[in-house]
């Protein structure tokens, strides 16, 4: 974007600046986006000017998005042994079972139980419609110790987000559950975001994405909304980057907006971006950022 060159430019900045203070001071001003574009599409874009064949996606007004189950609070989820715990003093193995709160739009959970000591192997997954599920455990010495439980809320094929909780396992003891550390629990790889900087043009705004590889992951389900604005867009990327394609108010040749309530319009907002990692039906843990968009200015950030 071309700089304020002159006095002149820089007086017209002011005006601008005076008008959009008087107009947000008066909360009256609606403006509307001049540029929509109802898909997403894979474009190869020519060395030179973005970089390599992307896949990119267009942020529009009332995207079509998938809805995403709540989170189960790790806080509320409780363990104890089907049988009373003074039954099963003689007994090879116990039924464990874990419950938890439902949650808003969930139609299954797929559970996860692992041993995270040494010397024992147990790494169960199960699904089940209700709030709870029950794990088969040994009653050995090998298999005391502690494991992991993961729920994955599911919306038909719609994953959420993961919830953990430890478990600590012994002979005289089936109800001791406590706070389980996220960290490194997916069963997909781990992977970072980073972004470039934004490449404008005369109607819009590409905002370049990328991240790691990681062991795997397959595909990844990218989802932008706007915090503020029906704004938003979800695609799946096959490779390790995408680019953001924003409506972008039009500028004159000293680079301020043609229309100064275009400053206004609601495609200028803070976004939550979610990338979450899939290998078909396995889907791991996602990423948050914030994604602050404006006319002078294009940010990746930690949510």
């Amino acid at each position: 974007m071309k700089g304020l060159a002159g006095s002149k430019a820089a007086r017209r900045a002011a005006v601008v600046l005076f008008l959009v203070t008087v107009l947000v001071g008066g909360g009256t001003a609606v403006a509307s986006a001049k540029w929509q574009q109802q898909a997403t599409a894979t474009m190869a874009v020519t060395a030179g000017t973005w970089g390599p064949a992307v896949q990119y996606a267009t942020v529009v007004s009332a995207p079509v998005m998938a809805v995403r189950p709540g989170a189960v609070n790790p806080a509320l989820v409780t363990c104890a042994s089907v049988q009373p715990q003074q039954s099963l003093k003689n007994k090879t193995n116990a039924d464990i079972r874990f419950s938890w709160l439902g949650v808003p739009n969930a139609t299954a959970y797929t559970v996860t139980l692992q041993f995270t000591g040494t010397g024992y192997s147990y790494n169960t997954t199960t699904s089940v419609t209700g709030a709870s599920a029950v794990f088969t455990l040994d009653r050995t010495a090998a298999s005391y110790g502690s494991y992991v439980l993961r729920i994955l809320p599911v919306n038909g094929a719609t994953p959420g987000d993961a919830s953990y909780r430890s478990y600590l396992y012994s002979a005289d003891n089936s109800t001791n559950c406590s706070y389980a550390d996220p960290t490194g629990r997916s069963p997909l790889g781990p992977f970072t975001v980073s972004s470039s900087p934004v490449v404008r043009s005369a109607t819009t705004s590409a905002l370049p994405l990328s991240w790691t590889a990681a062991p795997g992951d397959t595909s990844y389900v990218v989802s932008l909304k706007s915090r503020t604005s029906s704004y938003g867009v979800e695609f799946t990327a096959t490779g390790l980057g995408a680019t953001l394609v924003f409506p972008q108010a039009a500028t004159d040749s000293a680079g301020n907006p043609v229309n100064p309530l275009d400053l206004l319009a609601p495609y200028y907002a803070d976004y939550t971006l979610r990338i979450q990692p899939m290998n078909g039906t396995t889907a791991g843990d996602p990423v948050y950022k914030v994604v602050r968009y404006y006319f002078l200015t294009a940010t990746v950030a930690d949510s």
